[in-house]
């Protein structure tokens, strides 16, 4: 009976796990087509555009659940503000205006300060402390990306040139840790469809102008087959299905050890760029993977009676 009540606690557990890989696997093949993307659409446009389409399949299946829990949307318009702008407006439009003008390479390092973001915020939004297999986790785990973006050699990182593209990444980082931990303090009792409906919607509304300003600034972009395909995949998979796994496994693992599986996104980027960016695969990718994969088993263990979720 106990093996029975252990194993159905375990595989929530499980299945939120896959859903944060899931969204970081995304979200890693998103890096490359933003790389891709570079002069043939402009950043915003591509934020825009891609959360548009996305609302139109989004509303298309919960119009009417929506027009149900109209209440309760109404009562939590500013939570669900806060998360849209966040989340919609701010981190996906400065990731791709920050990749117009910095190093792959440094947009990866970067994401390195996202679990202590998080860490950090959680304290006093969740009154939530590091735990200690968490923050051993994060000390295997960050070394392991460091690993792959100085391709084994750490005195590289004297020599990385860090400027405006980078604060601006910093700032998106920023943005979505804070997203993270405030998706977990809030706890809507809506769907994932439903709360991300939501979320895009008002992200839409306030990248608008954004969006038309750009388009008086440097004109629209050639409907091209790559430009089509660059946001069907920005729209199917970085949007649709990166972020409903990312909401539902932060709603059971918590903020912090979510966090951690961000580390995972520029692995994945790697993976994609090797076939379709014609990189080569080296020894010191596969070290720095192992370390990633062992902190983020380490902080995701099965938790204990008394380990709630943090």
């Amino acid at each position: 009976m106990r093996k029975k009540i252990a194993h159905l606690k375990t595989q929530p557990h499980i299945m939120a796990i896959l859903g944060l890989v899931l969204a970081t696997l995304c979200w890693g093949g998103n890096l490359v087509a933003g790389r891709i993307s570079v002069g043939d659409i402009p950043p915003v446009a591509l934020s825009f555009w891609r959360w548009v389409l996305a609302l139109l399949i989004l509303f298309s299946f919960t119009a009417k659940q929506l027009i149900q829990q109209r209440k309760l949307i109404f009562k939590s318009r500013y939570q669900l503000l806060v998360l849209g702008f966040f989340s919609i407006t701010c981190f996906n439009t400065l990731l791709y205006i920050a990749a117009q003008s910095t190093q792959a390479v440094n947009l990866g390092l970067i994401q390195i300060a996202l679990p202590i973001i998080t860490m950090i915020l959680a304290i006093p939004l969740l009154n939530t402390f590091p735990k200690k297999r968490q923050l051993f986790g994060m000390g295997m785990a960050i070394p392991g990306l460091l690993t792959i973006f100085t391709k084994g050699e750490w005195s590289s990182m004297a020599s990385l040139d860090f400027g405006k593209g980078d604060m601006i990444m910093l700032f998106a980082t920023c943005c979505w840790g804070s997203y993270t931990v405030l998706l977990k303090r809030f706890e809507l009792p809506l769907s994932g469809a439903q709360l991300l409906t939501i979320m895009v919607a008002i992200g839409v509304v306030i990248l608008l102008p954004f969006y038309l300003w750009e388009l008086s600034m440097k004109g629209g972009f050639a409907v091209s087959p790559k430009a089509l395909f660059l946001i069907s995949y920005s729209v199917l998979f970085a949007s649709l299905v990166a972020y409903m796994s990312w909401n539902f496994g932060v709603s059971l693992l918590g903020a912090n050890n979510a966090a951690m599986f961000n580390l995972l996104i520029p692995v994945f980027s790697a993976m994609f760029a090797i076939p379709i960016l014609g990189e080569t695969l080296y020894q010191y990718h596969l070290v720095g993977a192992g370390l990633i994969f062992t902190g983020l088993w380490i902080t995701n263990r099965k938790y204990s009676s008394t380990d709630n979720p943090g």
